[in-house]
C-alpha cells in the first residue's frame, strides 16, 4: 500500500505535531517564559514590550537600541500593545503566533515539494505530506521556531518569496512588485537577507536579458526599488540614530581574522541544519562529539547535490526552461549561494560560532524539500514503514513539546535562571548589575548594564578595559561565567578593584570595593 494512499497515519501525526507546538501558548505560568525561549529572545522580548508601552525603541528604558531583528520584534510588540502590559499573556500570543508560522511554514514547503518535479497525483501527494512531516519533525525546526526570536519567521518569508517563485508570479506584469514587498519583508525579518536579494536581483536580470535589455533592467530594477522602499524604514533609523547601517548586535560581534574553529563550527553548523530531524542529544549540541554526525550529514548532502545538479541539468534550469520544476530549482541555488556567502562572511567575520547554526537555518528549506523529493519513490512503497520513520524522527520534538510544559525541553536551557537567583540574593534590586549575557537579566531586571555591545553601543570601544567603563558609570556589580569575568574584568579582577563575592553553579558575582 502506498503513502499516498493511507494519508490518515500521517495526517495523524501532522496533527500531534501541531496541536503539541500550539500547546505551548497554554502552558503553567510558572513555565510560560521558560525554554524554548532563549536568552538572546529576551533582548526583542524587552524591546517589544518598551515600544508597546510608548517608551521607545530601547531595552532599558534609557538608550535607544538597534540589537534586534525588526519585523518579528515588532509583531511580538504587538502582543505586548494588545494585552495593555500583561506579560505573561503577551508571552503566550508570541508562542501561539509562532505556532502559527511554524504550521504555515511546513505547508508552504509542502506545495514547493509537490510541485518540484512532474509526476503522478499520488507522488506530488507523497511529497506534500513527507515535506510538511519532515519540517515539523525536526527537533531543530521546533526550538528554533518557538525561541522567541526571529528565525521562524524568516523561514516562514523564505518558504513564500519560494513558493510565490515557483508559481510563476514574476512572469506577470505586477510580479516584480510582489516580489520586491516580499524580499523587502525578507530584509526586515533579518538583515543578513540583503545578500539573497542582492543575488536574486543578479540572478535574475542575466536570466530575463533573453526578453532584451531594458525590459530585463526594468523589472528587476521595479524588484530592487520595492524592496529597499519596504525596508528602508530600518536602514534610515540605523544610520540615523546610530551612523551607521549595521545593528549594534552585529559590531559587537565581529572581528576579522582566520580562525580555524570557527571554520569547523561552520562545517558543523551546515550539517545539523540540513537534518534538523537528526537529534541525538549532547553528541549534537557539542561540537568535538557531533562531528561524526556533521561528517555523516555531509556525506548526505554532497549526494543531495549531485541529484539536485543532475536535475537542474535535466530540467534545462539554466535560462531555457520556465515551468515549476526549474523556477523551484533556480530560486534554490540562488539561496544555496546566499548561505554560501553567508558561510563565508560569518566564518570570517563573526566570533559568536555557537551561533552559526542559526544563522545558516534556511539550509533546512532546501533539505526539507530536497529530501522530501528523493525520498517519496521510497515511500510511495514504504507504506507504514515510512509512517514509523517519520514518527520516530519526530521522538525528540514530542517529547521536547511535552517537557516544555514544566519548563524544560531536551536541549539545553539557556534562560538563564541561576544568574537572576545569584543577583537577587546579594544584590539591592536598584543597585546596576553588569554582565555579557543580559537578555533574561535585563528583561527581569531594570537596574542592567549590558557590557558586550549587543543592545548598548555605548560599552563597544571598551571591551577591552570594562573596569574602565564599569567605574566612570558606577557599576559596582558584575555577574557572569568565569570566561566572561575574565574577558571584561581582565585575568586578574582584583588588580582592577574587584573582588568575588558569591557564585551559584557556574555563574560568579563580583563587587567593586575600590582600587
Amino acid at each position: 500500500m502506498r503513502l499516498a494512499d493511507w494519508p490518515i497515519e500521517i495526517r495523524g501525526l501532522i496533527l500531534v505535531l501541531l496541536l503539541a507546538g500550539a500547546a505551548l501558548a497554554f502552558r503553567p505560568e510558572a513555565s510560560v517564559f521558560a525554554t524554548p525561549l532563549t536568552e538572546d529572545s529576551y533582548y526583542s522580548l524587552a524591546v517589544a514590550r518598551s515600544v508597546a508601552a510608548g517608551i521607545g525603541v530601547t531595552v532599558d528604558g534609557v538608550q535607544p537600541t538597534n540589537g534586534f531583528q525588526p519585523l518579528f520584534t515588532f509583531i511580538e510588540a504587538a502582543a505586548y500593545w494588545v494585552t495593555g502590559g500583561n506579560e505573561a499573556m503577551a508571552v503566550r500570543i508570541v508562542l501561539g503566533i509562532s505556532a502559527v508560522i511554524w504550521a504555515a511554514t511546513a505547508f508552504l514547503l509542502g506545495a514547493i515539494a509537490a510541485d518540484v518535479a512532474p509526476g503522478s497525483a499520488a507522488e506530488r501527494t507523497t511529497r506534500r505530506w513527507l515535506a510538511i512531516t519532515l519540517y515539523l519533525s525536526g527537533f531543530l525546526t521546533f526550538m528554533h521556531h518557538f525561541n522567541g526570536l526571529e528565525t521562524g519567521c524568516l523561514m516562514l518569508v523564505y518558504a513564500a518569496c519560494w513558493r510565490v517563485y515557483q508559481l510563476g508570479i514574476w512572469r506577470r506584469p505586477a510580479g516584480p512588485a510582489v516580489m520586491g514587498i516580499l524580499l523587502g519583508l525578507l530584509v526586515l525579518t533579518r538583515i543578513d537577507a540583503a545578500i539573497f536579494v542582492a543575488l536574486f536581483c543578479a540572478v535574475q536580470g542575466l536570466a530575463d536579458l533573453r526578453r532584451g535589455f531594458w525590459p530585463a533592467a526594468f523589472r528587476v530594477g521595479l524588484c530592487g526599488v520595492v524592496a529597499l522602499a519596504v525596508s528602508s524604514p530600518w536602514w534610515i533609523y540605523n544610520y540615523v540614530e546610530f551612523g551607521r547601517l549595521m545593528p549594534t548586535s552585529g559590531t559587537a560581534q565581529q572581528a576579522w581574522a582566520v580562525d580555524e574553529r570557527r571554520l569547523r563550527w561552520i562545517f558543523w553548523a551546515l550539517g545539523v541544519t540540513s537534518m534538523p530531524q537528526l537529534w541525538l542529544g549532547k553528541l549534537d549540541e557539542m561540537f568535538g562529539d557531533g562531528i561524526v554526525l556533521s561528517i555523516l550529514r555531509a556525506a548526505i548532502g554532497v549526494l543531495l547535490i549531485r541529484a539536485l545538479w543532475r536535475a537542474a541539468k535535466a530540467r534545462n534550469l539554466f535560462w531555457i526552461s520556465d515551468d515549476k520544476g526549474a523556477r523551484t530549482l533556480m530560486f534554490g541555488g540562488i539561496l544555496a549561494a546566499a548561505l554560501l556567502v553567508l558561510c563565508l562572511y560569518y566564518g570570517f567575520s563573526f566570533i559568536a560560532y555557537w551561533f552559526y547554526y542559526r544563522y545558516l537555518f534556511p539550509t533546512a528549506l532546501l533539505a526539507t524539500v530536497a529530501f522530501a523529493w528523493l525520498v517519496a519513490p521510497w515511500a510511495m512503497t514504504a507504506g507504514r514503514k515510512a509512517a514509523l520513520v517519520l514518527t520516530l524522527l519526530a521522538l525528540p520534538t514530542l517529547i521536547s513539546a511535552g517537557l516544555a510544559q514544566t519548563g524544560r525541553t531536551l536541549h539545553v536551557d539557556t534562560v538563564y535562571w541561576q544568574q537572576i537567583e545569584l543577583i537577587d540574593r546579594h544584590v539591592p534590586k536598584d543597585e546596576p548589575v553588569a554582565a555579557g549575557q543580559t537578555g533574561t537579566l535585563g528583561y527581569f531586571r531594570k537596574a542592567t548594564v549590558n557590557v558586550d555591545g549587543k543592545v548598548n553601543r555605548a560599552a563597544i570601544p571598551y571591551q577591552d578595559r570594562m573596569w574602565e567603563y564599569l567605574k566612570a558609570n558606577n557599576v559596582h556589580w558584575f555577574a557572569d561565567w568565569p570566561n566572561y569575568v575574565e574577558k571584561y574584568l581582565g585575568p586578574d579582577p582584583g588588580v582592577h578593584g574587584w573582588k568575588l563575592h558569591a557564585d551559584l553553579g557556574f555563574w560568579r558575582l563580583w563587587k567593586y570595593e575600590g582600587p
